[in-house]
């Protein structure tokens, strides 16, 4: 859970550093931390076993 935190939290600064000091690639880089970080709370991989089927 920490590393969601962490992971949204250092997206998020990167998009508003680079907002802020008009710095478009480190924008799109948080943003696409951030996208990377959503697309796997949405496709719901918890990483167990389970996700592979029958053993």
């Amino acid at each position: 859970m920490i590393v969601l935190v962490l992971w949204l939290a250092g997206g998020g600064a990167l998009v508003i550093t680079g907002i802020v000091q008009d710095q478009p690639v480190t924008a799109i880089l948080g943003g696409a931390l951030l996208a990377f970080l959503l697309w796997g709370l949405v496709s719901g991989g918890s990483g167990d076993d389970d996700d592979c089927g029958e053993a």
